[in-house]
């Protein structure tokens, strides 16, 4: 699950994008997810995103159920292209079981998470390629000898980052360059400013939103590394709530081709962990 952006202190966190980093627990259960955020969540005056305030309690409603929840099925997540029928189907069903537990169900439109995908890979990697020029072979961590010092920062910036990170690292460099800044990374976080409007437009009306976790079927570990298009457009529905720094779950809501799992996310506004969690709760048990 990823909390509320602030909820958990980054601090000692390798940063990568700092608007969008979170820390959050993977958990064999909801209760166990909802157990571990309890206890890594909270202020901390070491990260200047921390939330000050006072967080609401996730495990004393967890099995409060959802009679009368206002569910929402974000269509333009359910249909985005590429989407697999056994994750479509996934996704009817936890509506279904959400349903027969007592909420109420409607499809909503979020039109621009539409966006989020091209955003996300504009502002992340911009974010990344600033954060991780201190790793230069002078300040700390590995360093490559050479010549010259630009010699050594080349050799060990070579050496210490692995392909997918040199990728994102070029790519936000050029979206930072001289005259392409506005173009690139001020519109991205003009979309981003867009986004985060529809999802509030929709918690007006809805306590929840339910999505795909993956357009498709769980895949054999670096089976996408070759194609990093396919691999990016994986995370085409989770993207968008996190640039909206807003909480989410994925819950696993049976399987598609070769027994591989599919993900059900349960999303939910800003420091709405409760009653996201109540929902995931209850799709977990509807499985089983």
């Amino acid at each position: 699950m990823k909390p509320t952006y602030g909820a958990v202190s980054r601090y000692g966190l390798v940063a990568f994008a700092s608007s969008l980093d979170q820390i959050g627990p993977f958990a064999a259960d909801v209760h166990d997810a909802a157990l571990a955020l309890e206890a890594i969540r909270g202020h901390d005056p070491c990260d200047s995103t921390s939330i000050a305030s006072p967080l609401p309690p996730v495990l004393d409603t967890l099995d409060d159920g959802v009679s009368g929840l206002r569910v929402g099925v974000v269509e333009e997540l359910t249909d985005v292209e590429g989407v697999q029928p056994e994750v479509r189907a996934a996704v009817d069903g936890a509506a279904g079981a959400l349903e027969d537990a007592g909420a109420k169900v409607e499809r909503v439109s979020v039109p621009t998470v539409v966006h989020g995908l091209p955003a996300y890979y504009l502002i992340a990697p911009a974010e990344a390629s600033s954060n991780l020029a201190r790793y230069d072979g002078v300040r700390y961590g590995l360093r490559v000898d050479a010549d010259d010092v630009a010699a050594m920062n080349a050799a060990t910036r070579d050496a210490g980052f692995g392909p997918e990170v040199k990728r994102r690292i070029m790519l936000g460099t050029y979206a930072l360059s001289a005259g392409y800044y506005d173009a690139y990374y001020g519109q991205a976080q003009r979309v981003r400013t867009l986004i985060i409007r529809d999802f509030e437009r929709a918690y007006e009306r809805f306590d929840v939103l339910l999505a795909p976790t993956s357009p498709t079927v769980a895949f054999p570990l670096g089976a996408k590394t070759a194609d990093p298009l396919a691999m990016y457009l994986s995370d085409v529905c989770t993207i968008p709530t996190n640039l909206a720094g807003h909480p989410a779950i994925s819950v696993p809501f049976g399987t598609g081709e070769g027994g591989l799992p599919v993900g059900v996310q349960v999303l939910a506004p800003a420091l709405g962990e409760p009653v996201m969690f109540r929902a995931a709760r209850a799709l977990e048990v509807a499985r089983r």
